[in-house]
């Protein structure tokens, strides 16, 4: 027998694994140094300007955040480029920087808003103008953007115009903010068909049948336009679902009733008294009523989508149509003559209550309401507090003008809430 060992198969392994590693390992340093150059690449070549970019930081522009037409901040897009002019922008800087943007091959989002700028004609040759904001701009002549018919979003809020006529051709327009301007004549609209979002808050508007067949519509803002009466042309606007007539002359909402997918709407301080037609607005979320003169609101019974309801300042005084609407999650009731709120028991969700200058003397009612975090008692005749001290999800109690007992118990109680006493 030979007194050599017999050679081990796991060291010839591991033996030539050594091998194999030894010859891979600068390889493998090569690969992980041309990737950590590629990556560095990028991150430095995003971060860098380009002369034209460089050239307009100079004239006075800041590069945003691209945005939806409603408004919204848009996911990062290559495609976009979004610039903020500063306060202090001249017409001869918004010249000077047209050269730089009119040749891109991005769509412009142009913000020129608080600045001086009255003039627009250096605007005329930027085709790929996507959105524009003027807000607080002395602007009054728009014509300059008649052929601008890349523009998706116009924002005029608080500027001198009142002749919109150079919108006429502008069919891809999707968002336009008229607010608080001199506007009283929409003709020009009925054929912007595309047209998604319309503020007409604090205009002199008064006749609404150019906006009748708008298909797309879904925002329609009036609130302060206080001409605005007659609502029949709205009949027509299937697709809206934010509404609001805050302020103005409405006393009926009749022509509401085909609008079932409605979210949103806003009723104050108008002279409304028959809220009925709301019954069909089974996807109804949001509803604000106060100082109008509603004073029965029955026709809430079947809303279970409501989340946000305000009653302020209303005739209204029994809330039993409340009692089934599980989703509310906000409810004021602040200056109403209601007494009893034994309809809210069940309302697990409400988040606030606002019972300011009520005729509620009783709150057992909210004892179970676990999910409140804010609730408003001032100068109701409240004086039993103690079926609060279990709401330990409360952070804001405001008492004072109540005859409240044993608040210093309550407080101990409920050591994150913020009482007002």
């Amino acid at each position: 027998m030979s007194d050599t060992p017999p050679t081990s198969t796991h060291t010839d392994n591991e033996d030539l694994q050594a091998s194999t590693w030894r010859r891979l390992t600068p390889w493998a340093i090569g690969a992980a140094i041309v990737v950590v150059l590629v990556v560095l690449f990028t991150v430095f070549s995003t971060g860098r300007k380009s002369p034209d970019e460089r050239a307009l930081a100079e004239l006075g522009f800041i590069k945003a955040t691209c945005s939806e037409s409603d408004g919204s901040a848009a996911p990062a897009d290559t495609a976009c480029l979004s610039l903020r002019a500063k306060p202090t922008l001249s017409a001869s800087e918004v010249a000077a920087a047209i050269p730089h943007l009119k040749d891109s091959d991005r769509k412009i989002e142009l913000n020129l808003a608080n600045t001086q700028i009255d003039n627009l004609d250096a605007l005329k040759d930027l085709d790929s103008l996507d959105a524009l904001d003027l807000t607080g701009t002395p602007v009054w002549n728009i014509d300059a953007l008649k052929d601008m018919h890349s523009l998706r979003r116009l924002v005029l809020h608080r500027t001198e115009v009142e002749n919109i006529d150079a919108l006429k051709g502008l069919t891809g327009l999707q968002s336009l903010n008229l607010w608080d301007t001199r506007v009283s004549n929409l003709d020009v609209l009925k054929n912007l068909t595309d047209l998604r979002q319309l503020d007409l808050r604090d205009t002199q508007v008064r006749d609404l049948d150019p906006i009748e067949d708008l298909p797309h519509l879904d925002t329609l803002k009036l609130g302060g336009a206080r001409n605005v009466r007659n609502i029949d042309a709205l009949s027509q606007l299937t697709s809206l679902k934010t509404l609001d007539l805050n302020e103005t002359q409405v006393d009926s909402i009749g022509a509401l009733k085909t609008l079932r997918d409605m979210q949103a709407l806003y009723l104050a301080n108008t002279p409304l008294r028959d809220i009925d037609v709301i019954s069909n607005m089974t996807a109804l979320k949001t509803l604000v009523l106060d100082g109008s003169k509603v004073d029965d609101i029955d026709a809430l019974r079947g809303a279970s989508q409501l989340d946000t309801l305000v009653l302020a300042r209303t005739q209204v005084t029994n809330i039993d149509a409340l009692k089934n609407l599980a989703a509310l999650q906000r409810l004021n009731l602040a200056d109403t003559r209601v007494d009893n709120i034994d309809a809210l028991g069940n309302l697990k969700n409400l988040r606030m209550l606002n019972l300011f200058r009520t005729r509620v003397r009783n709150i057992d009612a909210l004892k179970g309401l676990t999910n409140l975090q804010e609730l408003y008692l001032a100068n109701t005749p409240v004086e039993d507090v103690d079926v609060l001290k279990g709401l330990t999800g409360l952070r804001e109690l405001v008492l004072y003008g109540t005859k409240a007992r044993n608040v210093d118990d309550l407080k101990a109680a409920l050591p994150k809430t913020r009482v007002v006493w």
